[in-house]
């Protein structure tokens, strides 16, 4: 005769297994890179994207809270029998109640506005996270780029549409629609959007029309002192992750004297110190990251 199901048994082991698979990925998720680096580079660990690893930590997220209420369920009465017999004992344990309700409450308050030790942990993981861009390259040129139709990321790119379709074939690029996505593209050939990227960079603002031989020595002469405004810089840089990136990194990546960038957010009140990040400069003044970008690349020759 075959043994029934035990459904108590069955609920434990369920409720111990989801939260392991649920501890796992969330250590996995501790370090993976941002969202924007991630779906441009094609990351993946042990053979799953960063898509799969969250999507696995939903699941065994709620899987663990649904088994963990029917394990409080069948064990009920066990459960207040023993929440009644340490109730006894709890004038005993004041101290350690004190204790746990002040770790309880800092680790709250820690996790709204990081103060040490728990700005360290956040801090490791955005560390882990900028990791895996081993150079500015692996940088998307705009947040998300991937999920722009090859049509629409040529023309904001500057992109010769016809080039770049003759381009991607030579290269053995199978193009089913220039409606498709740069993801899309990659995926179905195997690649990274970035790879996509790279055989398309070399053709950006080469785009000819009729008109553009009389003004072409006008047009190089403007390039050389093309300056940034600030209409381009949101269009360029929106997106990218700025707030992580010190202002060191940024005046390097842009080629702008340090200290002339700190003087300039000086004259309009703005304190700031090298080694801070975007998003701190931008908290501390009450404005965002973009605008003190602005602040900084505006009116400067573009690199």
């Amino acid at each position: 005769m075959k043994k029934s199901i035990n459904f108590r048994g069955f609920v434990s082991l369920l409720t111990a297994f989801s939260f392991v698979f649920a501890f796992i990925s969330g250590i996995i998720l501790y370090f993976t890179p941002q969202g924007r680096i991630a779906y441009w580079i094609n990351w993946k660990f042990l053979g799953l994207t960063k898509t799969d690893w969250t999507n696995m930590h939903i699941i065994f997220c709620i899987v663990f809270m649904l088994t963990a209420f029917f394990h409080v369920y069948y064990n009920w009465n066990v459960l207040i029998n023993y929440i009644y017999s340490k109730a006894k004992k709890a004038l005993n344990l004041r101290k350690e109640l004190t204790v746990v309700c002040a770790i309880v409450i800092l680790s709250f308050i820690g996790s709204l506005k990081p103060f040490p030790p728990f700005n360290f942990l956040l801090d490791l993981s955005d560390y882990l996270k900028n990791a895996w861009i081993k150079s500015p390259e692996y940088e998307p040129p705009f947040g998300h780029a991937e999920l722009l139709s090859l049509e629409e990321f040529s023309k904001r790119r500057n992109i010769d549409l016809k080039q770049a379709t003759i381009a991607l074939t030579q290269k053995g690029i199978k193009i089913n629609s220039t409606k498709e996505s740069i993801g899309l593209i990659a995926k179905n050939n195997r690649l990274s959007p970035l790879q996509i990227y790279e055989i398309l960079k070399p053709l950006e603002g080469k785009i000819t029309s009729v008109d553009s031989k009389p003004l072409e020595k006008s047009d190089t002469k403007q390039t050389k002192t093309s300056k940034w405004t600030r209409d381009e810089i949101i269009k360029e840089f929106e997106g990218k992750g700025l707030g992580k990136k010190t202002l060191k990194q940024i005046c390097a990546e842009n080629k702008i004297d340090l200290q002339k960038a700190l003087a300039k957010l000086k004259n309009k009140g703005i304190n700031a110190k090298e080694m801070d990040t975007l998003r701190e400069i931008a908290d501390k003044n009450g404005t965002s990251p973009i605008e003190i970008l602005i602040e900084i690349l505006i009116d400067e020759n573009k690199t």
